[in-house]
């Protein structure tokens, strides 16, 4: 392909979707709950697979506001073992899978998750394109074939066709769009989240029940409303949670201010705790942080999002998510259009 026959590519912040004329006589009134054969949920929202963020607390408080969210993978077998205990002694597996890696890793943590009655499990791979991912797929669905499957990430619809025609029942669209990721800067590679959603929902033609979970690049309750209206069917966030009581790790302080870890999973901090060596030497794609803590609950950050993301679809005039697809219509805007639409104070 020639520089001159590429196609451009947004995020977030390259559009704004237009009001339309509404007849919802109440912004709290929006359905914005997804429920399909794979998949049921009141908010549509996904807690990250990351060792900062997702472990036993983080997906009981998921649970109870209605989203779903991942137990991460960088932690024993026996480990994701008891949390899947402790969360069936609960009735709270339902909305919650459990990530593994792909080949030796996925063929020893699936069929002990399996016996104690999991059956969501998502194959956590960085490089959903790769023939890794779609084998282990095909290799869960062959031994376990009533598994619900999450996999990713991919961004074109190339991959999404080769992640869905292996079995996959949800897929995470995204590369390189994380807060904490730097696989755009360290391997050139990646597509902007906006144009990635858009491209990945024309796999809907050919596998309409396919979810479709837009991972990264949200920061704020507008870009979910965006992401959904793009064409997404439920969002992953990581960055918007970190700072929550329920995130993994011990509170820091420093300077009299509180603070928690957040990492990337690819981030030189990540992969010296939790890689074996055959990992040593390969470049990082990703950066290990503190967020301040914010003494909130994530149950409390995931209804202030919910409630944004309904007032957001009564602007389109949409009573719930399918009618926001149907009726988003989008401006495209410059810098100068962005700025003016973000908190500036006095102007010059």
């Amino acid at each position: 392909m020639r520089l001159a026959e590429a196609e451009m590519a947004y995020t977030f912040d390259d559009f704004v979707l237009e009001p339309n004329i509404s007849c919802i006589e109440s912004r709290g009134c929006p359905d914005i709950g997804i429920l399909t054969e794979a998949l049921t949920l009141s908010a549509p929202i996904f807690s990250a697979p990351m060792d900062t963020i997702t472990e036993y607390e983080m997906a009981i408080a998921m649970k109870k506001c209605g989203g779903g969210s991942v137990i991460h993978r960088y932690m024993s077998v026996a480990k994701q073992v008891e949390i899947a205990e402790q969360m069936q002694a609960l009735s709270s597996l339902g909305s919650t899978f459990f990530a593994v890696g792909s080949n030796h890793d996925a063929e020893e943590r699936v069929p002990a998750l399996y016996d104690i009655g999991v059956r969501n499990i998502c194959v956590d791979v960085a490089n959903g394109h790769n023939i890794h991912c779609w084998r282990t797929i095909e290799s869960i669905k062959k031994q376990f074939p009533d598994t619900i499957i999450m996999a990713g990430n991919v961004c074109t619809l190339r991959g999404i066709e080769k992640l869905a025609l292996a079995g996959a029942n949800l897929v995470r669209i995204g590369i390189g769009s994380g807060a904490v990721c730097t696989t755009r800067l360290v391997t050139g590679h990646g597509v902007p989240q906006l144009s990635a959603i858009e491209e990945c929902t024309r796999i809907k033609k050919d596998f309409p029940k396919l979810i479709l979970i837009a991972d990264g690049g949200i920061r704020h309750s507008g870009d979910i409303v965006k992401a959904l209206a793009v064409g997404a069917d439920v969002v992953m966030i990581g960055s918007l949670l970190a700072g929550t009581i329920e995130t993994p790790g011990q509170i820091i302080e420093e300077d009299g201010r509180l603070f928690k870890y957040y990492q990337g999973m690819a981030s030189e901090k990540a992969r010296s705790k939790w890689f074996d060596k055959t990992k040593a030497g390969l470049p990082t794609e990703g950066v290990a942080t503190k967020v301040p803590y914010t003494g909130k609950s994530t149950i409390k950050i995931v209804e202030g999002l919910c409630k944004s993301l309904r007032v957001g679809l009564s602007y389109s005039g949409a009573s719930n998510i399918t009618e926001l697809q149907a009726k988003a219509r989008w401006k495209r805007i410059t810098n100068a259009g962005f700025i003016e639409g973000t908190p500036h104070g006095k102007r010059q």
